[in-house]
């Protein structure tokens, strides 16, 4: 009651006009569930939703949904959420979901059912491993059918556990991250070291909120099952799940001009959108260079031998490499670098995002050395595909100069060790041809190749 109550002030003090509140698990089993709500209702105004647990499964897809990428090669992604009293398993493809299951697997419930020693003894876990199988016993075959590779963990338990993971190799806290791994032999170390040590060795533990350290042995048995049985060497964990899957469905429901998701499906695609939106970029020149940069990157192919993971990386780089102006035009390269970096863009690991803002930083100016501290801490296959991706985008850009949008299309002609850019432009190209002679410095150092540009007017039909 009391924190509800401190809820509602902070979200009247925000000038909120809706106020979503939905119970789950524990309510919905207590025996005096109803009457706590109708208790909030009199009290604070509170409309209570009880949501079943399909339909808390299912605002946990969406969240995850809107989040990342949910494709893998054709096959269906299995989202695990672990809450206090209930486990949610959503078998999903990005259109739908195609299994909506909980299970009565919450970390404090299995905890106040099985773990009564501290450090808990093997009896008791064996106890509890054999109560997970009975509860999971008709969903996992499905599962298994299903060719399912990728699992996706949300919510409390999953991000701790996640944290303690990467606190192992002195990695950052994954707060902020809406996209972290955690490996499979990273997870077992934990587990080891959870289930041999006491309550208060758990709350000193780097990584695992001291509120957790109660029931965090009961939540991490249930992922222990999970690697186990699926035979997975890695666990996806999503920082999105029931609580912005009642923000998406309101949205959705009621608010129908907040409809980006609906026309840029792709989770990745429609947070670089955003972040040059939030940056007031000019959108017209990011898409066009951005158009001619993957030319370039098509043509290239047997050249510079990268794939399409780099490709679609080189497109976020170039529609996102002018974003810095929004805090100033003298050295906005790096500015863009900085806000790519720390833009909160969704779906992409940090090693993904740290290499557009590198991409990016490299636009223009000085190309990358041993001095640049950044870059250097990349791997060296991550620094060349900087240089490589950078050296295209650097021609691109120099290709709209003017901000017009004025080259329709190019082709690479190759000569021994000469390229030969044909452009094919809507009006005169002098400025284009000017500004692309400008950025080959960096792609003939990379390529080895002396780069040249001609340029036609397309006639105009009519």
């Amino acid at each position: 009651h009391q924190v509800l109550e401190r809820y509602q002030t902070i979200a009247r003090r925000l000038d909120c006009d809706v106020i979503l509140a939905y119970a789950t698990s524990a309510v919905r089993e207590c025996a005096n569930g109803p009457e706590f709500c109708a208790l909030l209702k009199l009290d604070l105004g509170l409309d209570i939703q009880v949501i079943s647990s399909q339909e808390e499964a299912r605002l946990i897809y969406m969240a995850v949904r809107q989040a990342i990428d949910l494709s893998d090669e054709g096959r269906p992604s299995l989202i695990v959420d672990i809450g206090g009293g209930s486990t949610e398993y959503i078998l999903a493809t990005p259109e739908k979901p195609l299994l909506l299951q909980s299970r009565k697997l919450g970390a404090s419930r299995l905890t106040q059912q099985f773990l009564e020693n501290d450090p808990p003894r093997h009896r008791e876990l064996k106890a509890l491993q054999k109560h997970i199988a009975g509860e999971l016993k008709m969903i996992l075959p499905q599962v298994r059918s299903s060719g399912t590779k990728r699992v996706i963990g949300t919510s409390g338990t999953m991000q701790n556990l996640v944290s303690m993971c990467l606190l192992q190799h002195g990695e950052e806290n994954v707060r902020h991250r809406v996209l972290t791994e955690m490996t499979r032999e990273d997870f077992e170390k934990i587990y080891e070291r959870l289930i041999s040590s006491t309550l208060e060795e758990r709350r000193r533990m780097p990584g695992l909120d001291p509120g957790r350290a109660d029931q965090i042995v009961a939540g991490a048995a249930v992922v222990e099952y999970l690697f186990d049985q699926l035979d997975i060497d890695r666990i996806d964990v999503c920082d999105r799940a029931l609580r912005e899957g009642m923000i998406i469905d309101y949205m959705q429901t009621h608010w129908p001009k907040v409809r980006l998701s609906v026309q840029v499906r792709d989770p990745r695609r429609r947070s670089v959108l955003e972040l040059g939106r939030r940056c007031n970029y000019n959108e017209a020149h990011g898409l066009h260079v951005a158009k001619l940069a993957l030319l370039l990157f098509d043509s290239l192919a047997k050249l510079h031998d990268l794939g399409p993971a780099e490709r679609e990386l080189l497109e976020y780089a170039a529609m996102l490499h002018d974003i810095g102006w929004h805090i100033g035009h003298s050295g906005h390269h790096k500015h863009s670098q900085y806000l790519i970096k720390n833009g909160d863009l969704e779906g992409f690991t940090p090693n993904e995002i740290d290499l557009i803002a590198h991409v990016a930083r490299y636009h223009r100016k000085s190309l990358p050395k041993k001095s640049h501290a950044d870059f250097m801490l990349l791997s060296p296959a991550h620094q060349d595909a900087v240089r490589k991706l950078a050296a295209m985008l650097r021609i691109a850009d120099g290709l709209d100069r003017g901000h017009y949008g004025n080259v329709t299309h190019l082709r690479v002609v190759r000569r021994g060790k000469s390229l030969s850019l044909r452009l094919t432009c809507q009006a005169e190209p002098e400025l284009e041809l000017w500004g692309g002679r400008q950025k080959t410095e960096m792609f003939e150092e990379v390529y080895g190749l002396r780069c040249s540009f001609a340029a036609k007017v397309a006639e105009r039909r009519g």
